[in-house]
C-alpha cells in the first residue's frame, strides 16, 4: 500500500516444527497471524477443538530435514559448536567458511 509508512511487514507463510511444538495455543497464534502451521500431532488423546483442523503437509515437513542436516554439518566444526568467538562478525565469518567448505566438498565429490 502506498499510504503506509514504516518498514514493510515481513512474516513467514509457514511454521514448520516438530511434535514438541504441538499445542493449540501455537496453532491459534499461527492462524491469527496468517501462518500455516506444519506441525505433526502428538500421539496422545485430546478433546477435539472447534474450528477447521489443519491438514498435515508431509512433503513440506520433509523439507525441514534439509535445515536439520545443515545444522548438523555446521556443528561438526568444534569452533562453531561451542562458539569460541566473542564477536558476532567473527562467528558469522566462521559460519560462512564452514558453508563454503561444505559446498566445495560437495562439488568435488560430484566430479569423481
Amino acid at each position: 500500500m502506498p499510504g503506509r509508512s514504516g518498514r514493510p511487514r515481513k512474516r513467514s507463510r509457514y511454521l514448520v516444527a516438530d511434535k514438541g511444538y504441538d499445542s493449540d495455543a501455537l496453532r491459534r497464534y499461527c492462524t491469527r497471524y496468517g501462518m500455516r502451521p506444519i506441525i505433526p500431532r502428538r500421539r496422545m488423546h485430546r478433546r477435539p477443538r472447534p474450528g477447521l483442523p489443519h491438514q498435515f503437509d508431509r512433503p513440506g515437513y520433509r523439507q525441514r530435514n534439509v535445515v536439520e542436516r545443515l545444522f548438523g554439518w555446521l556443528k561438526e566444526k568444534r569452533r562453531l559448536n561451542t562458539r569460541y568467538d566473542k564477536l558476532a562478525s567473527s562467528f558469522k565469518a566462521m559460519v560462512t567458511l564452514a558453508c563454503i567448505e561444505r559446498c566445495m566438498r560437495a562439488d568435488f565429490s560430484d566430479r569423481t
